[in-house]
């Protein structure tokens, strides 16, 4: 059953990849194929771009959190931080 699986993914793979690369040289032939491949191309750039942007800016909340904690610590060592009075959550 296995090898019947891997053959027809074979299959659709490789009709899957003729078919995008037949409709991407009928887009390069034409100007206005060519604007609508440019638009999808910066489209897909520009999702791409938003989310290592988004990636960055949580990677960046966690850390000033970090940063908060250890002033607040420095500043008031006697008072305990909400984070010794809760359980790690994984």
């Amino acid at each position: 059953m296995r090898a019947r699986e891997l053959f027809l993914q074979g299959g659709i793979f490789t009709i899957s990849s003729l078919t995008l690369l037949l409709l991407l040289s009928v887009a390069v032939h034409f100007p206005t194929g060519r604007l609508f491949f440019a638009a999808v191309v910066s489209l897909i750039c520009l999702i791409a771009e938003g989310f290592a942007l988004f990636k960055a800016t949580q990677l960046v909340w966690r850390w000033s959190r970090r940063a908060a904690l250890v002033i607040l610590r420095i500043w008031f060592p006697g008072q305990p931080t909400q984070e010794f009075l809760t359980e790690n959550k994984n």
